[in-house]
């Protein structure tokens, strides 16, 4: 009988140390140790969501950050460009300045535009050449299109121009075909006018006009520009007649200043 009373109790103390060793060998047990596998797998399916919506974005910002260096780099391609446009008409201009130099004898020197006129029609400018290169009072400048004024002012290295559409500027011309004579004044505006033209005369537009010589400061046969309107409207015995320059007075880089 005391053997049978001390059986329970040795096999709760056997079954008692087996669990001991198994615990010691397999970790503690954990009541929600069955659900570490879903919790994992959750886990897992969030962090592959997240990287799913984060991988949009990131590819956003990698093409906003491609397009903003595509735009610089074309930005500064388009700089590059553009100076050696600048160049390349710089480097005709020069050829022409060039050209007309071998071409006219009167030559003295050429010069750079550094500054306009501040009112809107541009009738002044300043170039980068005075006494000091032979430049003097009422010389003719002119480019290879055609003559643009006169010195009105020269300085040791600067001199001041005065642009044939001025309303103070006046010249001696001729129309080239019919070697009419008239004068030449500016009108403030971007042509000019031929003064003292009777009614009776025949002028034609596009005419071809040319510097006579008769006023002692221009040399004859220089290109002055043409006729562009004719009108023998309103009072008075002369014809209203407008002269276009050859040149463009808002496009001056280069000119020539040439002796009478």
């Amino acid at each position: 009988m005391p053997f049978r009373r001390m059986l329970p109790l040795f096999l709760l103390v056997i079954l008692s140390f087996t669990l001991m060793t198994y615990q010691s060998n397999r970790g503690i047990i954990v009541p929600f140790h069955i659900l570490s596998g879903p919790l994992n797998w959750v886990n897992w399916a969030f962090h592959s969501l997240s990287a799913s919506f984060r991988e949009p974005f990131r590819m956003i910002h990698l093409r906003d950050e491609e397009n903003r260096r595509l735009r610089q780099d074309m930005g500064r391609l388009l700089l590059e460009q553009q100076r050696y446009r600048d160049l390349f008409f710089e480097n005709q201009r020069l050829r022409e300045v060039l050209s007309l130099k071998e071409k006219e004898g009167r030559y003295i020197t050429a010069a750079r535009v550094v500054s306009k006129g501040w009112d809107r029609w541009v009738s002044t400018l300043v170039i980068d050449k005075g006494r000091n290169s032979g430049v003097t009072k009422d010389m003719a400048v002119m480019t290879p299109l055609g003559l643009i004024g006169k010195v009105s002012l020269a300085d040791d290295n600067y001199a001041y121009v005065l642009l044939l559409t001025d309303i103070n500027f006046s010249a001696s011309v001729r129309i080239q075909e019919t070697r009419k004579e008239a004068i030449l004044s500016g009108t403030g505006s971007m042509s000019c006018i031929l003064k003292y033209i009777t009614r009776e005369e025949e002028v034609k537009e596009n005419e071809v006009v040319v510097t006579s010589g008769f006023d002692d400061l221009f040399p004859a046969e220089l290109p002055v520009g043409y006729i562009s309107r004719v009108s023998k409207k309103g009072p008075g015995i002369f014809q209203q007649v407008e002269v276009r320059p050859f040149q463009d007075m808002t496009k001056l880089d280069e000119v020539i200043i040439v002796r009478r």
